[in-house]
């Protein structure tokens, strides 16, 4: 295929990025880190720069037969404490990327948590969450199944090393395939904090100084500072403490120079710039520890104008291959087949924002469009009664309906409020069709839906069948697969990027046979995101997507229902939010069933779903229903004693 440079690259990515992969003793929080592996990617996805270490947990190393670290592996091997301002450094600043990131991102901050230290990172984006965004057309999202689709080859599993050396392969692949589409990245804010920090986290409300990107510095590092020498470009420039001058210029002419500002003290750290050694504060602490070299900040500014030239990192693009498709063979060797650019869609009256410039990077090929027809409907902010009545024609025209722009969508269908939507340019750059109401209707007669395969199949029959079941309507009910034992389940609720400025809340409610909670413990939230033993789990983090792990083999028994709801923060409704999707499925594996909930007007809560236990096994029943009160309502009718 021909790899062609991409026009545009979206100017809200981040610049960095640190794929993460840990190891560990157990699953719990509990439990210690193993084995933890990083590597560091650009805005592009390139590789910068590779960490890794095996980590003493000083108990017994747990599952021996999945990651191979026995103790006599682990002897020798430093504890966290030893290595984590090393971590910190490559991870401070950056976006955490990993596959099941809650769990890897949970694990590190309890490390740090028990060192009461900060942890070092603020955002974080799963791969599995991106695959699914992205529509990719596979099974599951196991590592391996995202491994075999990209053509990354997998060397040892459930290596750190390797882990994230696959990931970081299959990351840039999704990173490329989201920026050809336009498509906003699933980045969240994860808080242990307060309520009030993650709500104002969600709204990007948080004062935050302007951080330096940490492009790759083009030095190699010659050590510590040598006050006869000076500095020298590639050093590690650490900050600490109240600076007479302004924190971000020093920076930024530290960057300019040719140094690398480091975000933590470590071995690696050349200098440290600060006017109050004696403040004790984590990076003095680290610097006195490690024999660190120590300058004030006139001496700083003295040195930092006679840089000595330093000795230059050789480097290589990186250029991407070709993911594999269902057509193509899965050996690795021959020719690279082309494909022809998509022809552009007709033109359509639309607003194009600008566009930052690409960095030059690759881009690959759109991913296979699915037979089924996939539908997005964009209304105004006053069409929320027709985008609704729109929006079921399409379920019922036996089509897949969306909620947000991706590279799969390729009909779009605007409503007159939304003549001027950036997102119609985007959706006819990757061929996309976009139509009036009437226009697509006259698609439908002139070309009918195709028969829907096993996820778009009668709901009745997959409910009796215990199949998946495509588009589950408000209000029915599927039985899940695996009679008494379903296993691990997940709910993933998801609106439109472009919501209103107020916080959308997931909330779980575990109930008894009385339709009542046992204790304030079986309500799940953001600022209770787990309960007991943890076997129902919150994900609510993100700006427009949050969800809800289920253990339900763990449940207690006099658990009969988890209730999953929504609640509207502010003063606003779900007649601004719109639509929401849901989608439920086994642990790890792509869509069970889908729903969508369009009916809410002035509602400020709206039930979304129910498990519940059925004679020997569970079922899943899409609710839809919303009340006027607010979320202390909903609680306080199944009995959590509201403060």
């Amino acid at each position: 295929m021909t790899v062609t440079p991409l026009a545009h690259w979206p100017a809200d990515y981040p610049s960095d990025y640190a794929v993460v992969d840990v190891e560990t003793t157990g699953l719990r929080s509990s439990d210690r880190i193993v084995s933890v592996a990083v590597e560091l990617l650009d805005r592009a996805g390139t590789v910068t720069d590779r960490w890794s270490t095996l980590v003493d947990p000083r108990r017994d190393p747990g599952p021996v037969h999945i990651h191979g670290l026995t103790p006599e592996r682990l002897a020798g091997a430093p504890t966290f404490d030893r290595i984590a301002d090393d971590l910190a450094e490559y991870l401070d600043g950056r976006v955490l990327v990993a596959h099941n990131a809650p769990f890897d991102w949970g694990m590190l901050a309890s490390e740090y948590r028990r060192l009461d230290t900060p942890w070092p990172m603020r955002r974080r984006l799963c791969t599995m969450a991106l695959a699914r965004h992205l529509e990719l057309p596979i099974g599951d999202y196991k590592l391996a199944t995202l491994a075999a689709h990209y053509r990354v080859r997998q060397l040892r599993a459930h290596d750190a090393v390797d882990d994230a050396r696959v990931l970081g392969e299959i990351f840039r692949y999704g990173l490329h395939e989201a920026a050809g589409a336009g498509l906003p990245l699933p980045l969240t804010v994860p808080d242990s904090g307060s309520g009030l920090r993650r709500a104002a986290a969600a709204r990007k409300r948080l004062p935050e100084r302007a951080a330096v990107a940490k492009a790759p510095c083009p030095w190699t590092n010659p050590g510590r500072l040598d006050l006869a020498v000076g500095l020298v470009q590639g050093m590690r420039v650490a900050f600490t403490g109240d600076a007479g001058n302004a924190r971000e210029q020093m920076e930024r002419q530290a960057t300019e120079a040719g140094l690398y500002v480091a975000t933590s003290v470590s071995g690696k750290t050349s200098v440290l710039v600060t006017n109050d050694p004696g403040s004790g504060s984590g990076k003095n602490r680290a610097a006195a520890r490690l024999g660190t070299p120590v300058i004030d900040e006139a001496t700083y500014v003295r040195l930092l104008a006679r840089v000595l030239p330093g000795t230059a990192v050789d480097g290589a693009a990186v250029r991407l291959p070709a993911p594999r498709t269902e057509s193509e063979p899965t050996s690795r060797g021959g020719a690279v087949a082309e494909v022809a650019p998509v022809a552009e869609a007709a033109p359509f009256q639309a607003v194009v924002p600008p566009s930052a410039p690409a960095p030059a990077v690759e881009s690959v090929r759109p991913p296979i469009r699915p037979t089924v027809r996939q539908v997005l409907v964009l209304q105004g902010r006053d069409e929320h009664g027709e985008g609704g009545r729109v929006r079921q024609l399409v379920l019922e025209s036996g089509a897949r309906l969306r909620i947000n722009l991706t590279s799969t969508v390729d009909t779009v269908v605007v409503l007159p409020g939304a003549a001027a939507d950036p997102r119609i340019a985007r959706a006819q750059a990757f061929g996309a069709v976009c139509l009036t109401e009437a226009q697509w209707h006259a698609s439908l007669a002139e070309s009918p839906a195709p028969a829907l395969d096993r996820t778009g199949a009668d709901t009745a029959t997959a409910a009796s069948e215990g199949a998946g079941a495509g588009n589950l309507p408000r209000g029915g009910t599927i039985r899940l697969p695996g009679g008494a034992n379903p296993g691990r389940w997940t709910l993933n609720a998801s609106w439109a990027w472009d919501r209103p400025d107020e916080d959308i809340d997931i909330v779980a409610f575990l109930l008894d046979e009385h339709e009542r909670v046992r204790g304030d413990s079986d309500f799940v939230f953001w600022n209770q995101p787990v309960a007991p033993l943890d076997v129902v789990a919150l994900d609510a983090s993100g700006p427009a997507e949050q969800t809800v792990t289920l253990e339900l083999d763990a449940l207690p028994r006099d658990v009969r229902r988890v209730v999953i709801a929504a609640s509207v923060d502010g003063t606003s409704t779900f007649a601004a939010v719109g639509p929401i999707e849901i989608d439920v499925a086994p642990f790890q594996t792509t869509s069970f069933v889908r729903s969508v909930l369009d009916a809410a007007t002035v509602e400020r809560v709206l039930l979304l779903g129910t498990f519940y236990r059925h004679g020997a096994g569970w079922k899943f029943r899409t609710e839809g229903q919303g009340y006027e009160f607010d979320l202390a309502g909903l609680a306080g009718s199944f009995g959590v004693e509201i403060a």
